[in-house]
């Protein structure tokens, strides 16, 4: 599977646009899940956000030297397609710029679905920059040093992060 993404990321830096479509195909009903996660309430923007990505993804592929990284790349456009957001609805402080240091059960048991949900609807209260962590880490299984790149941040601030948001999400769940 990686090398046919990477594939087709060399194939889109040299113009061929089927190659791109099938790029969008592939990455986005992860990164239009990733925005709708990180808008929270105003997740009915996301689609238009996600738009934007692959625009802002489209003018900027040439520029992109190592095609290993694109899943890398593209949720760092949308990191910071994010941000815009925030600073847009005017979301203070803005907490995923700040660079200073569940995977569900099994499907046929409905106690674990309600259990699932429930830390679906806990995650979503959590504060921007542990949601993010959180979301990078468990639904898109990025490693520790990818969320590191995503974010901009130190790899032991995201270390940090996840450590905290862990934390976070086990009091929110415990009712706390």
């Amino acid at each position: 599977e990686h090398a046919y993404e990477l594939s087709l990321v060399l194939r889109s830096q040299l113009g061929d646009e089927a190659a791109f479509e099938e790029l969008l195909k592939l990455h986005s009903p992860r990164l239009r899940f990733f925005l709708g996660r990180m808008l929270g309430s105003r997740q009915e923007g996301a689609e238009d956000l996600l738009q934007e990505v692959w625009l802002m993804a489209y003018r900027s592929l040439p520029k992109l030297h190592d095609a290993g990284a694109f899943r890398s790349w593209i949720f760092s456009i949308a990191r910071v397609r994010v941000c815009r957001e925030y600073r847009r609805l005017r979301i203070e402080p803005h907490p995923l710029e700040d660079t200073v240091a569940g995977e569900p059960a099994a499907e046929d048991d409905p106690e674990d679905r309600v259990d699932a949900e429930a830390v679906r609807m806990k995650v979503q209260t959590l504060a921007p920059e542990h949601r993010e962590a959180l979301l990078l880490r468990f639904v898109e299984d990025m490693s520790y040093e990818e969320i590191a790149q995503v974010t901009g941040t130190a790899l032991g601030t995201v270390r940090s992060r996840i450590h905290y948001a862990k934390r976070a999400l086990r009091r929110a769940l415990e009712g706390k």
